[in-house]
């Protein structure tokens, strides 16, 4: 069975502005008679606004580096290599800033840190490292809440936190990284650990995103809600429990994602 290709991000983000001056000029219309509260709302939305987007142009200005220091390590490394020091330019990585200057085969170490790391790599990163402060994590709380939508829940569902609303079905699609970004069409839900801004193009194509970990102002979740496509957040093991292909419906609202028999 065929899916329709998803709505052009245009015609999204057309219907998203509309219906967001729609809600703010009703927001308007009940704070009218009193001005003061009127005044606040302004100002709150405007800062809103203006630091959603900051937040994603620094993440952007922060990585956007990321490549060319890679490849300033990779030469190091084929050095270090050309030195007998490693066996591959990407052992690189593997190794401490002091341990560059050194021409000591170091290959047994890279083999063991290798080897941690991909053992640690396969583990499901937790959603939160120690306690939260209470009254913070009453807030965090208060604010998932306060999006979540009521509904039946599917007993297989897969529950986390509704980032984006809408529903939308179809097959998924498991990125691990920049390499599997080839490897997505049009029309499926992207499903990752999570996302960062050298992702952003994969949501013009997604029907749907779902992520292991984040909260409600994460990436994947401010990006979902700017291209108007459901989002499900901070499942824990979405990328696990989900394989290529598999027909789920991923409700926003509710926070769920339905796996299809």
């Amino acid at each position: 069975m065929g899916w329709p290709p998803p709505q052009p991000s245009e015609d999204r983000h057309r219907e998203l502005a509309a219906r967001r001056e729609a809600l703010t000029a009703q927001c308007l219309s009940v704070l009218g008679d009193q001005p003061q509260l009127q005044a606040r709302f302004q100002a709150l939305l405007q800062v809103a606004q203006r630091y959603a987007a900051l937040r994603e142009q620094q993440a952007r200005q922060l990585t956007v580096g990321w490549p060319l220091l890679r490849r300033c390590a990779l030469r190091l490394g084929e050095t270090l290599h050309a030195d007998g020091v490693i066996d591959r330019a990407e052992d690189v990585f593997f190794l401490t800033r002091a341990q560059l200057d050194t021409h000591t085969p170091l290959q047994e170490l890279v083999d063991q840190r290798r080897g941690t790391w991909e053992r640690q790599r396969r583990l499901l990163a937790p959603l939160t490292i120690g306690r939260l402060p209470r009254l913070l994590a009453k807030e965090l709380l208060g604010a998932v809440d306060a999006v979540r939508t009521t509904g039946p829940t599917p007993e297989d569902a897969i529950i986390g936190q509704p980032a984006s609303p809408g529903r939308a079905t179809g097959p998924v699609r498991i990125i691990h990284g920049p390499g599997d970004f080839d490897r997505f069409q049009p029309g499926e839900v992207l499903v990752a650990r999570t996302t960062a801004p050298a992702w952003t193009p994969l949501f013009a194509r997604a029907v749907a995103v779902v992520t292991d970990g984040g909260t409600l102002a994460a990436h994947a979740s401010l990006v979902a809600r700017e291209y108007g496509i459901p989002a499900v957040v901070a499942t824990g093991d979405a990328t696990t429990r989900l394989d290529d292909g598999q027909m789920v419906t991923v409700d926003g609202g509710a926070g769920t994602v339905h796996c299809h028999p």
